[in-house]
């Protein structure tokens, strides 16, 4: 067993880079009749904005991470921790998404972190991002006509109670002591306004996934079709998300999602209808992820590049060596 988790580290990487594939060609499959369906005569620039508000939320999420671990008191740089969480993201397309996690694990030195930081860290991430998600369905419903749904004010009501019953001065401490008794270290936790901050953040992202929803929808329906109010597309995507987060083993709640959201949907559109926007959406917010990963990824390595280095490494080429010949430190 040791020696296959010894192989298994050495060959990351094409580990990592097979799943992922594995797993986006199992998205995209799954996706076929939306891509086959789409009408791809739509206005491109509805679609270009679409996909570009669709990329803001993962941005905004990875930001949330790299605040997490800023407040449990770690020195890690913003780009830093943008970019691994990111490749994290992408990872969580292959089988299980446990590959997200362990790639987090195997680069926490670069965010000056320990394995039990960056677990720590994730689970409040994701707790957040849980948090968020609820409220944003609830005040979205509770904005447009008619009632907000039972089971969303109940997902919300019982995602806050678990934020609030975190806190260090609540049941927080008692829990830490008690993992820290069953051998599991959580080396710091955050106070109730930090977290409270970055609950805010996710659910201002909210608005701009509400907006390419609209936009997507308002694009692809016919002339004369009855637009739902915005407010009631929003809270009906949250709350398809929301289940879609909720279930294990689901990369990005595939199935689950759409379902729920055709349900929604199809009071206004129609069964049919319903069921190709549902996968429309699916597919256009695919689009915007891989364009968040792909805008962040490219910009790290131009600031890389641009980044100034090291005053002794200058030394060194002016005086005509090469970067490999440079002295380490």
């Amino acid at each position: 067993m040791r020696r296959f988790l010894a192989a298994a580290n050495e060959r990351f990487k094409w580990i990592a880079l097979v799943g992922t594939v594995v797993g986006i060609a199992i998205a995209l499959w799954s996706q076929r009749e939306a891509v086959v369906a789409f009408d791809w005569s739509v206005s491109w620039s509805a679609l270009a904005l679409s996909v570009a508000l669709f990329a803001l939320a993962p941005v905004a999420q990875g930001v949330s991470f790299w605040l997490i671990l800023r407040f449990l008191g770690l020195p890690s740089r913003l780009d830093e921790a943008l970019l691994i969480w990111m490749r994290s993201f992408l990872l969580r397309y292959a089988p299980s998404g446990a590959l997200a996690v362990v790639i987090r694990v195997r680069e926490r030195e670069r965010l000056g972190a320990t394995k039990a930081h960056v677990l720590t860290a994730t689970a409040y991430e994701q707790l957040a991002a849980l948090v968020s998600g609820a409220i944003a369905a609830v005040v979205a419903f509770g904005l447009a006509p008619g009632a907000v749904p039972k089971l969303a004010a109940a997902s919300c009501a019982v995602a806050v109670a678990v934020a609030v019953a975190l806190r260090p001065r609540f049941l927080g401490t008692r829990l830490q002591a008690l993992a820290a008794r069953r051998g599991i270290e959580i080396p710091a936790l955050l106070r109730g306004r930090t977290l409270a901050a970055v609950i805010a953040l996710n659910t201002a992202s909210w608005a701009a996934t509400g907006a390419a929803v609209w936009v997507l929808v308002a694009a692809l329906s016919s002339e004369g079709t009855r637009m739902p109010n915005a407010f009631w597309l929003l809270g009906a995507y949250a709350f398809a998300w929301l289940l879609g987060f909720v279930v294990p083993l689901l990369p990005g709640g595939l199935g689950l999602r759409e379902g729920t959201l055709a349900a929604f949907l199809a009071s206004s559109f129609g069964a049919g209808v319903a069921t190709a926007l549902a996968l429309a959406l699916r597919l256009v917010n695919t689009l915007g992820e891989l364009l968040a990963i792909g805008a962040v990824e490219l910009g790290y390595r131009v600031r890389t590049r641009l980044r100034p280095r090291a005053p002794e490494v200058q030394a060194e080429l002016r005086r005509g060596a090469g970067p490999l010949d440079a002295p380490r430190p």
